[in-house]
């Protein structure tokens, strides 16, 4: 499976780029990337010379493992946070349950929540400006904390291994970066969600020409 979702990974990455020329073109505006771009450039800031506590981080990560498996129909509970650990009771454990908090930034997911909900009775121009910024801090709050824990190994990733859990957390958090891209612009959005599947459509027919030139090569 990890295999089979690298050409995915790399079309994510292909829409992402094509998401944000697209805004750099089609817009004079440049503001809400360059807020974006602020925000992880505040959070990196902080988390390199002040080295905050990763306690809120914790919280993010069993809320998710917990979220992961309420939304599975799994049975949870007993959620308990510490200042560097934190642990949640599941009645069995699925690949989506174990890497939910490496592939979802919590907080940045729950700032798109209330912002689609709030937009539903009041105008988001009023707070437009605020969004990109605040996207910007919350995902590369998670990239950081990711980053650190998978650097001194994870349980969660042992049943699946790196090839198996790798290209799922990447595809995870390259979508989330497409949304933000797509919540963050005034484009209308049924062109950004052209842009995301042509780039998966691309990759994906490159790989099967490859794929069968290479099987009718062998079979000359």
């Amino acid at each position: 499976m990890g295999v089979a979702l690298l050409p995915a990974v790399w079309g994510m990455m292909r829409a992402g780029y094509d998401l944000l020329v697209d805004a750099q073109r089609s817009s004079t505006d440049q503001g809400p990337l360059v807020l974006f771009a602020m925000g992880m450039l505040v959070w990196l800031a902080i988390f390199l010379l002040l080295k905050p506590s990763a306690r809120s981080y914790v919280i993010a990560h069993e809320c998710s493992h917990l979220l992961a498996a309420w939304f599975s129909g799994i049975r949870a509970g007993n959620l308990q946070v510490g200042k560097d650990s934190g642990s949640v009771q599941v009645a069995r454990s699925t690949i989506w349950v174990a890497l939910a908090p490496y592939m979802i930034p919590f907080y940045s997911l729950l700032l798109l929540l209330v912002h689609v909900l709030a937009s539903l009775w009041w105008d988001p121009a009023a707070w437009r400006g605020l969004l990109p910024p605040a996207l910007g801090f919350t995902w590369c709050f998670h990239l950081t904390f990711t980053l650190q824990a998978l650097s001194v190994g994870q349980s969660d990733l042992t049943p699946y291994g790196w090839i198996g859990a790798l290209p799922l957390i990447l595809l995870a958090n390259l979508l989330l970066i497409c949304l933000a891209l797509m919540a963050t612009t005034p484009r209308p959005l049924p062109g950004d969600l052209r842009i995301l599947l042509d780039a998966q459509q691309e990759i994906y027919l490159k790989v099967f020409q490859l794929a069968e030139q290479f099987f009718r090569e062998r079979s000359v």
